[in-house]
């Protein structure tokens, strides 16, 4: 198996550890207990609360507000996630602040704006508990999330085959569709906890220091504002608290009660093998470029600043767990095709909407 030792990008000093506003109270997964954890001191701040002015959230390029003038839009290279700064597990931003939290009509979507990182922090707070936290829900509205972001880039529409969106990728964006629980959906929500618990002892010994997997909200992409993802937590070292890696966990119904080494002979899992061990050891398994895992993960990356996830693959015989690395190429041609979808099918989606709601002149 390739080596899974994962760190922060280089370049961030103990100078850069420590930010106002007050970082993110860490919120463990269920099966997970901090073992006493400390209690620090929040300091005061004098800095008075932010405001925030209503804006549509459906305008065009023409129209759109910069929430922070002072910085520029970012050009359309190759992107780069940009470095969170390390976390500690004993505060939370704007935790503690007296304003509220900004609302998600507050928060324009245009393609021109961009978000506070302070805005972007208080979101994934405000989030946590994701599916259990109707907060998630509001805020994922309207924004192309890492989940549905592989269907949309492979879309006949953005690749010039077609001139009509699919209906259905507009409903999951814009919350119209109806949420079906199916029982593959069922047997991933029941089991996550019990692969993320599998996944933390085994990371734990792999990496011979212990580690702890944070729960997390809907982290909103600072420089466009309608891309979002929710990682299935956030991995970090269990004695400073610094953030390693996001993690994805897949728990295939299908594959319930197989070895992920059988699962690997169906040409449609995820994984392929990349080298095999000794008789009797498992291999080194492979996340395939080409599925749609791949291109969920790359966004979560991208969004979180991060430069590898873990992808952990969990069935009742194994718990496999595989290293994936930011994939900037991959990204750059995906991120421009997923922004013509939002430009031209969500916005204009949204105007619709918008204009069929207005009052009669």
């Amino acid at each position: 198996m390739q080596n899974q030792e994962s760190s922060t990008r280089p370049g961030v000093t103990a100078a850069h550890l420590f930010q106002k506003p007050v970082l993110p109270q860490v919120r463990y997964h269920p099966t997970i207990k901090a073992q006493n954890p400390r209690k620090g001191v929040v300091p005061k701040t004098s800095k008075p609360p932010e405001t925030y002015k209503p804006v549509s959230q459906h305008g065009d390029n023409s129209t759109q507000v910069n929430l922070d003038p002072a910085t520029r839009p970012k050009t359309q290279s190759v992107q780069k996630p940009v470095q969170k700064p390390v976390q500690r597990a004993n505060s939370d931003p704007d935790r503690h602040s007296d304003s509220a939290p900004p609302t998600p009509a507050q928060v324009p979507l245009g393609l021109k704006v961009q978000l506070k990182r302070s805005v972007v922090q208080r979101v994934e707070v405000l989030t946590r508990g994701q599916r259990n936290n109707q907060d998630w829900f509001s805020w994922r509205k309207n924004r192309i999330t890492a989940s549905v972001a592989h269907r949309i880039a492979h879309c006949h529409f953005v690749n010039g085959k077609s001139r009509t969106p699919p209906a259905s990728y507009l409903a999951a964006i814009t919350g119209d569709s109806n949420h079906v629980q199916t029982r593959a959906m069922s047997w991933g929500v029941n089991m996550e906890a019990v692969a993320i618990h599998s996944y933390q002892k085994l990371k734990t010994t792999a990496l011979g220091q212990p580690i702890l997997v944070q729960d997390c909200g809907l982290f909103i992409d600072g420089q466009r504002p309608w891309l979002a993802a929710s990682p299935d937590g956030i991995v970090t070292d269990r004695k400073t608290g610094q953030w390693l890696l996001c993690l994805e966990v897949k728990c295939p119904y299908k594959h319930r009660e197989r070895r992920v080494e059988e699962a690997c002979q169906d040409s449609g899992f995820c994984l392929e093998i990349e080298d095999r061990q000794m008789p009797g050891e498992s291999p080194a398994y492979r996340l395939k470029t080409s599925h749609s895992y791949y291109t969920q993960i790359q966004c979560q990356l991208a969004v979180t600043g991060l430069q590898r996830a873990d992808l952990v693959v969990y069935t009742t015989k194994e718990t496999a767990i595989v290293p994936v690395t930011f994939d900037a190429e991959m990204w750059a041609e995906t991120v421009s095709k997923l922004e013509i979808f939002y430009r031209d099918a969500v916005l204009p989606r949204l105007r619709e909407t918008s204009a069929a709601w207005s009052p009669e002149q």
